[in-house]
C-alpha cells in the first residue's frame, strides 16, 4: 500500500489511482502520468564523547520517551548535514559542538527513515548542572561507558558498538 498524502494529483487535480511503477506501488495520475515518488527523510544522530563520558539526552516525547538517545533529527530540505548535526545538539542541549567523522549511515527495510550519524566534539564546556534547553529532552547526563543506561531506540546500540570500534573503546 502506498503513502495517501495526496489524493488528488498535484499538477493537474485528478484523484490518484495506485499503480506497480518500477516494481512498487506508487500512486499515479491517470490524466498527467505524474507519479509521486516517496523519498526517505534524512536523520542526523551525534555521538559526544567528553571526559571518558557519553553525553546522553532522556526523551521527553514518544518514540522512546523516558529512555536516553544520542542527539539528533531531521535534516532540512537543502541544508548541510553537518551544519544539521550541530543545529540539533544546539537545540537539545545549548552545547555547542565540533561535527568530526562519520560513524556510518544506517536504514532498514520498511523504515523511511535514513541515519547518518557523527561523533563530534564539545566546543562549549558543560558546567556543574546540564540543563536542557528544549522540551524534547528532560535531561542530559554524562555517563561512563561501563554504566550506560537503557538505549530509546534498537539501532542505538549498533550506533555505539560502531562508534567503540572506530575509537577503540
Amino acid at each position: 500500500m502506498t503513502d495517501t498524502t495526496f489524493r488528488y494529483c498535484p499538477t493537474c487535480a485528478t484523484p490518484l489511482v495506485e499503480q506497480v511503477i518500477d516494481m512498487a506501488p506508487r500512486q499515479v495520475c491517470p490524466q498527467c502520468q505524474f507519479v509521486h515518488f516517496l523519498d526517505p527523510k534524512v536523520v542526523v544522530i551525534v555521538v559526544i564523547y567528553y571526559e571518558g563520558k557519553l553525553l546522553l539526552g532522556k526523551r521527553n516525547y514518544d518514540p522512546g520517551k523516558g529512555l536516553w538517545s544520542f542527539f539528533g533529527g531531521y535534516v532540512d530540505r537543502g541544508e548541510q548535514v553537518e551544519a544539521a548535526a550541530a543545529r540539533e545538539v544546539r537545540e537539545e542541549t545549548g552545547l555547542t559542538v565540533q561535527i568530526g567523522p562519520l560513524i556510518g549511515v544506517y536504514s532498514a527495510t520498511d523504515d523511511p527513515n535514513v541515519l547518518i550519524v557523527y561523533q563530534a566534539d564539545l566546543l562549549t564546556i558543560p558546567g556543574e548542572t546540564l540543563l536542557p534547553p528544549s522540551e524534547e529532552i528532560s535531561e542530559l547526563t554524562l555517563f561512563p561507558l561501563e554504566e550506560l543506561p537503557a538505549l530509546a531506540f534498537s539501532i542505538d546500540a549498533r550506533i555505539l558498538h560502531d562508534w567503540r570500534q572506530r575509537n577503540h573503546r
